[in-house]
């Protein structure tokens, strides 16, 4: 029996659906809300999802966005319901996301349930394929397994008898059991010494008893350094019985120009892959890719206090994944399946914040025609993010303060707090103990919030994590961008060591950027050192910046002259700029702010997520 969940915020058209698929071929669960419905997605699997576009708080196509970027339900097929077509631009971004129907309410039941049969069938048959694509491949890869390891037999045979056919450009030496002299050629002798007829190897000078200690050892080839003529060589030595085993041919070849070849070609191989990551015995933090020291003493301390309610401080540099330890904190623990609500507090406008953290009630200013609820009560009995908190007003950090005294919240307008349970996480790359001293910051809520502080590491305090993370940017971006056919295999040496020797002032998120930025303008098999922007080559930021690898260090700048804007960035300045004050206007009502705008709500969309708004 197919699964079916029903996303409306129309209790109406819940229960049309529920009376179209009433029977024994579907099971259907209803939620009145986007948020419900990630929220069973979160606890059940379904293996179908009707979902209505336009609904408050989060709308269908923000749904849709979540369950795609989620391994657990990106392959659940999503079929849009809508009395709201918009323009094309809406359905062509529902198919953008994943939909795989779009239909205009009221639909009839002989149509809905046709579309839901044939989009089963079709995930039915995917899933077949995938099993068999997976079943094949396996057999691939053990098939080239085998013809490897008989190519590699060949070659073995074939480099015997080479050497012992032709050593043209070396020499050849033949011993007797005992490693005397039988035979020696003029190569030999340049570069093992006078070697008689008759005599032992021991007798002939250091490279020859050097040549004897490999006899001894039972070694089949090595290589030798040397000097000939007066330069410095390197001499490979091929060593193979004869006569079964009454005599030993040593085939010597020159073979100093072929390494300084190789040399330059395996700075191009790709570099080795990176070990295994270092875990906390029993626990590895959710998301956070790293191995290091360092990596291993925060998840030891995320470990400790992934179970319980404590605010906890994140410190670090921009792009350090401070929202991942919070993930963690939250996702790991006890509390999982509770809400968990990040919010950048420099991202909203400083007459919104209030009244998005807290709700307001109706009447409470112009435009709040109905009640509503913040941010802390979504996220009553789970977590609250606060990142970049140091960007909120002294207003609002007076009644954070008063929230993780007592749990109260007071809505805009409203005459009495409420009570709500909720852990509060908060993030900054400030140095909130100096604003605090420059009165910027408050000292009581200050001491409030560092009841524990994480400190995230800055990427170049961890230099040994970048190749691990090298090859999960490069996993995910042939993801992304559909490589499916021809990988990216990895990064070549020369290239893995320009990244290590960067100083990383954008830290983690800059190297993602430099690796999908390889991706965008068509990386071949290996990501190679021409593929990295000239800065991350040259060890210069791209800001005109230096960075110490002293970690008590502050980055330095040494830009004397501000950089140029070029128009793409200064129109983007003007119209986040006009969105924000639309936003405000609309007292944050995405719809409305669209239409004041005028502009599609799609195309309203899109601009929100370009401008990181």
């Amino acid at each position: 029996m197919a699964r079916i969940l029903a996303v409306d915020d129309s209790e109406q058209n819940l229960m049309m659906i529920e009376l179209y698929l009433r029977g024994g071929e579907f099971e259907v669960v209803c939620a009145q809300s986007g948020r419900q419905g990630l929220e069973l997605c979160s606890k059940q699997a379904f293996d179908l999802i009707l979902l209505d576009v336009v609904m408050p708080g989060v709308d269908g196509f923000e749904v849709c966005r979540r369950l795609k970027a989620n391994a657990r339900t990106a392959f659940v097929p999503v079929i849009f319901l809508t009395a709201h077509m918009g323009d094309e631009s809406d359905k062509l971004q529902a198919y953008e996301m994943g939909a795989v129907d779009y239909i205009r309410k009221p639909v009839q039941r002989e149509e809905l349930v046709a579309r839901i049969k044939v989009m089963l069938r079709l995930e039915d048959a995917r899933s077949r394929l995938e099993r068999e694509n997976a079943g094949l491949a396996a057999s691939l890869q053990e098939a080239r397994r085998a013809l490897a390891e008989v190519g590699r037999r060949a070659t073995a045979l074939e480099s015997v008898r080479s050497l012992t056919e032709n050593a043209a450009g070396g020499g050849v030496l033949l011993l007797d059991r005992q490693h005397r002299v039988l035979a020696a050629d003029a190569f030999t002798r340049q570069c093992l010494g006078d070697l008689a007829v008759g005599s032992a190897l021991t007798t002939a000078g250091h490279a020859a008893a050097r040549l004897e200690r490999l006899l001894g050892d039972g070694a089949t080839q090595a290589e030798i350094a040397l000097a000939i003529g007066g330069e410095q060589r390197t001499v490979s030595a091929h060593i193979h019985d004869l006569a079964g085993g009454e005599q030993v041919i040593v085939v010597l070849r020159d073979i100093t120009a072929l390494l300084g070849l190789r040399e330059q070609i395996g700075e191009r191989e790709a570099a080795p892959s990176p070990g295994p990551a270092v875990r906390v015995p029993g626990y590895a933090m959710t998301g956070f890719v790293g191995g290091s020291a360092r990596i291993a003493e925060l998840a030891g301390l995320v470990e400790r206090l992934r179970q319980n309610r404590s605010t906890v401080l994140i410190v670090g540099e921009s792009g350090t994944g401070k929202e991942l330890i919070a993930r963690a904190l939250h996702f790991d623990g006890a509390n999982r399946h509770s809400p968990f609500i990040p919010i950048h507090c420099g991202a909203i406008s400083p007459d919104l914040i209030e009244s998005e953290l807290f709700g307001y009630e109706k009447g409470a200013f112009t435009g709040a025609q109905q009640s509503r609820e913040g941010l802390f009560s979504a996220a009553d009995g789970g977590t609250i993010f606060l990142d970049e908190i140091a960007e909120t007003s002294m207003d609002v950090q007076v009644k954070l303060l008063r929230v993780l005294q007592m749990g109260e919240i007071r809505p805009v307008g409203a005459n009495q707090p409420r009570l709500v349970d909720v852990r509060i996480l908060a993030a900054t790359n400030r140095d909130l103990l100096q604003m605090v001293r420059d009165g910027r910051f408050r000292e009581d809520l200050y001491f409030r919030l560092e009841v524990v502080t994480l400190p995230v590491p800055a990427l170049r305090d961890r230099v040994e994590d970048i190749p691990v993370l090298v090859a999960h940017f490069i996993q995910r971006a042939n993801r992304r961008h559909r490589r499916d056919a021809h990988p990216v295999g990895g990064i070549s040496q020369a290239a893995i060591a320009r990244l290590l020797a960067y100083p990383w002032p954008g830290n983690v998120r800059e190297l993602e950027n430099v690796i999908d930025r390889a991706f965008a303008l068509g990386v071949g098999d290996l990501v190679q050192e021409e593929d990295l922007p000239a800065h991350v080559i040259h060890g210069q930021s791209v800001l005109g910046t230096t960075v110490s690898r002293d970690p008590g260090m502050q980055i330095a700048a040494t830009a004397t002259t501000p950089p140029i804007l070029d128009l793409r960035t200064l129109r983007d300045q003007a119209e986040r700029e006009a969105i924000l004050q639309a936003l405000a206007g609309a007292s944050g009502d995405k719809q409305l702010a669209a239409r004041a705008l005028g502009m599609s709500r799609s195309t309203f969309y899109r601009r929100l997520k370009e401008l990181g708004l």
